[in-house]
């Protein structure tokens, strides 16, 4: 055996956040890693007081970073600096070894959890720990989850998004959203569960969703909806829908901003329950065809008041939901 390659035995015991105990460990002194299996960097803070993991580099004694946390803006209650949100049982920092599979589905690997998750979609610790849990994943009471290496999550349950931010009301169909109009006095309203689950189940926004998903497009875009014959959906009418597509590397998303205005001249960049004399608004399209005159009172102005039906029109507020899907290449 050569002299100087002796040392096969390694052995080290650490406090949680990775400072080794003394007497309690011993290897080769030409060994280079430590903690989390991340490279000794002793140039920084001496013999073995630094790591290298890749982004930035972390002190074990402190249990910091010792530059600010590159996904620090997903938790802003927390110091830049602070290392697997100052819990190492239960938040470890591998490299973000999530993996998407050839159809689209995110597969967990070795060591991942819903820090690397976060980490890996460029998203924030709490939208990643919606999508473990809507796939089965759970934490016990020591906040260890049951995750699994291998386990594979479904491509159309990569998303997060839900209500309209803020309290008020709710229309949840065409003869909620009239009442409103007549007595409402103009407050906005949100559209209800039922309408936003037809927007998102319907031809021309699948349709959408699966180009952005599988072609290279425009990083941003804008499309309608139709809602006029969706069940209980008539009072929306012709809806828009923004979208904003962005990327990390590892992974893309998409964020769809519903309900907004299709009109992009307009001052109000929302969709809304305006002009409800349908009847007024086709007898006058019908007259103008016969006789080639507009008839101003009768044209559809959003807010009113040409059209208006004795109530006071309001706007929809928004409704946001983000899938996040493999990069196109």
């Amino acid at each position: 055996m050569n002299e100087n390659c002796w040392s096969f035995f390694i052995e080290y015991n650490y406090y949680p956040f990775g400072m080794v105990m003394p007497e309690r460990s011993f290897s080769s002194e030409n060994y280079r890693y430590g903690y989390n299996g991340k490279e000794k960097d002793n140039e920084i803070k001496g013999e073995g007081n630094s790591l290298d993991f890749g982004a930035r580099n972390y002190d074990s004694r402190l249990g910091r970073w010792l530059s600010v946390d590159p996904k620090a803006a997903d938790a802003p209650g927390w110091s830049p600096y602070r290392a697997f949100l100052c819990n190492p049982i239960r938040y470890t920092d591998p490299d973000g070894q999530w993996e998407w599979d050839a159809t689209g589905n995110l597969v967990a690997q070795k060591g991942d959890n819903s820090y690397s998750m976060a980490k890996f979609l460029g998203t924030s610790q709490s939208n990643a720990m919606k999508l473990l849990n809507r796939g089965g994943v759970t934490a016990n009471a020591k906040g260890v989850l049951n995750l699994k290496e291998g386990q594979s999550f479904a491509k159309n349950n990569l998303w997060v998004g839900g209500k309209s931010i803020g309290s008020g009301p709710v229309v949840d169909n065409t003869k909620e959203a009239t009442a409103h109009y007549l007595t409402g006095n103009g407050a906005a309203a949100d559209v209800g569960d039922q309408s936003t689950s037809q927007l998102l189940g319907s031809d021309r926004f699948q349709a959408k969703l699966s180009k952005i998903t599988s072609e290279k497009v425009a990083p941003n875009g804008f499309f309608a909806v139709d809602m006029t014959d969706l069940p209980n959906s008539f009072h929306i009418g012709n809806t828009g829908v923004d979208y904003n597509v962005s990327g990390n590397g590892t992974s893309s998303s998409v964020t769809f901003t519903l309900f907004t205005n299709t009109n992009k001249n307009s001052s109000n960049t929302t969709d809304g329950f305006w002009d409800p004399n349908f009847a007024a608004e086709k007898g006058a399209r019908k007259l103008e065809q016969k006789t080639g005159f507009k008839i101003n009172r009768f044209q559809p102005d959003e807010m009113g008041p040409n059209l208006e039906a004795g109530g006071t029109p309001y706007l929809y507020k928004t409704r946001e939901r983000t899938f996040f899907f493999k990069p196109v290449k």
